[in-house]
């Protein structure tokens, strides 16, 4: 009986499959070259059978992250609202770990497939931000207990969401015990002056937090000690690691090789604030899975906010893609808490506008896509700490972004082209930049028009993404066709706005 019931769940899921190609879809597939035909419909159909299975071999770069600001994004209990005052930007809101529970179906329907969420660990006075650790191994009583946060890993695992835990490990908050019990524990207090000096930054106080001497072995082992212990009481799946620059390179080839030891799928991705490809690329050759990819996240807020030079963007990305030893372990971002809201930038013109090709070029660059509470809705946010408002419940229900991001999650979820393909840059100069994704047989043509007033009609190249002539793709924005003709595509894109060019039906 038990073999016959795995044949007919086989049986289903690929009756399942089959239909998810769907009718239209073969249509187009009869028009195009033969070999093209039955190879396209042959990954179609194994793709389709993965996830009916739960089979996918998925990697972070399958994923698309959504960050949380604990204390700004929902209050699920109002009995931990401890010295409150929504009123204060500097104070503390309310947040907790269980209104992200209340709306982790939220996030999944948005199509968000794992959450970063700012640190959950006890902070003192009015540091609602998490980075002023008074006690690493306790939840803030602001946000819950060990046991809620144990609790949001479970519901976010079991709505298939992947969770990553903001661990800091280069300083504590100035009132932690350690700070008096023992000073030799942390470096000299001197502030960072010397931002080119590599010893400075390692060593210096940033913002006067007391800084750890991670050369010491017995910091070290601390700093494993309750990085382990979060790893190992809640399952969470990897780490956001803050500050990643202000430690010694040598300090992490240590640290997440140990944590691999006690997770070997284990995963992190470093804050590396620099807009130098090389830097980044230090932290990922010491063994960090992955890095905040600043350089490309602050040129494309450059570009699509202020009328940067498209050319600039693309000459970053190609410094990114040679000089990093795995780019496609980066995580893009076009605002976070640390730096004003892109709509807020972008608000001298078109704002909306503006939003929505910064979306598309995020969620088709090769990257791992990050978005912050609130883009949805396109909050606006000046500098710290307003741009970290709390979320307007209800506006989401009103908000135009809302369908056009889950269209953009579905899009790359759809596209494995889009995350894990190649790059190839197809056009660019001041105003347009296309370029092409291909992913075994799968393939995206990305069209951006960032000019103000001006369509963009002009020829896309296509052949060297072993597009044939008489090849149809269509926009799965707006739903335009082109037919590849003479190797090229001739798209119609407005003004302030992207396509993305794939073989139709597959939605």
């Amino acid at each position: 009986m038990v073999k016959k019931a795995r044949w007919w769940v086989l049986i289903l899921a690929v009756v399942l499959a089959l239909a998810a190609v769907g009718a239209p879809r073969w249509a187009d597939l009869a028009r195009e070259p033969r070999e093209a035909r039955w190879a396209e419909w042959a990954r179609e159909v194994a793709q389709t059978l993965a996830r009916a299975l739960g089979r996918e071999d998925r990697t972070w770069s399958d994923e698309r992250i959504y960050f949380i600001l604990i204390d700004r994004f929902r209050n699920g209990n109002p009995e931990n609202d401890h010295d409150v005052n929504p009123a204060d930007p500097w104070g503390w809101h309310g947040g907790d770990i269980d209104g992200i529970i209340e709306k982790l179906d939220y996030i999944r329907d948005l199509g968000f497939t794992a959450i970063w969420i700012t640190p959950h660990v006890q902070n003192a006075g009015k540091d609602y931000h998490g980075y002023g650790a008074v006690d690493f191994f306790t939840t803030d009583p602001h946000f819950g207990t060990n046991e809620t946060v144990k609790r949001l890993v479970r519901e976010a695992h079991r709505r298939r969401i992947k969770v990553l835990f903001d661990i800091v490990v280069n300083h504590t908050g100035p009132q932690h015990p350690l700070v008096q019990e023992h000073p030799d524990w942390f470096h000299p207090r001197r502030p960072i002056r010397n931002w080119g000096d590599p010893v400075e930054v390692q060593e210096g106080w940033l913002f006067d937090l007391p800084d750890f001497d991670q050369s010491k072995p017995e910091v070290r082992e601390y700093i494993l000690s309750y990085s382990r212990f979060w790893l190992e009481e809640t399952g969470v799946d990897g780490f956001r690691l803050d500050t990643v620059k202000h430690v010694p390179p040598e300090f992490w080839t240590w640290y997440i090789g140990e944590l691999q030891k006690v997770k070997p799928d284990f995963w992190a991705i470093g804050e590396v604030w620099s807009e130098a490809p090389w830097e980044l690329a230090i932290y990922q050759e010491a063994g960090v899975p992955a890095v905040l990819n600043f350089p490309v996240s602050l040129a494309a807020r450059k570009v699509f906010a202020a009328d940067g030079s498209m050319e600039q963007l693309a000459g970053t990305i190609a410094s990114v893609m040679a000089q990093l030893p795995d780019p496609q372990q980066t995580g893009a971002f076009i605002d976070n808490h640390d730096m004003e809201r892109f709509v807020t930038l972008a608000e001298w013109d078109r704002p909306l506008e503006r939003l929505r090709l910064a979306l598309t070029f995020l969620f088709t660059q090769p990257s791992i896509p990050i978005v912050y509470y609130g883009t949805e809705i396109a909050m606006p946010g000046g500098p710290d700490p307003y741009n970290r408002d709390d979320f307007p419940w209800g506006e989401e229900e009103r908000s135009e972004l809302v369908p056009f991001i889950r269209d953009l999650n579905a899009l790359r979820e759809r596209h494995p082209a889009l995350r894990r393909g190649t790059f190839q840059d197809l056009l660019v100069d001041r105003w347009h930049y296309a370029y092409g994704r291909v992913h075994e047989g799968d393939v995206a043509v990305v069209v951006l028009n960032n000019h103000g007033q001006e369509a963009f009609s002009e020829p896309v190249p296509v052949t060297d993404l072993g597009l044939a002539d008489g090849t149809v793709l269509e926009d799965w924005l707006s739903g335009q066709r082109v037919t590849v003709t003479g190797g090229v595509i001739r798209p119609e894109v407005p003004p302030k706005a992207g396509a993305v060019f794939v073989r139709p039906g597959r939605r």
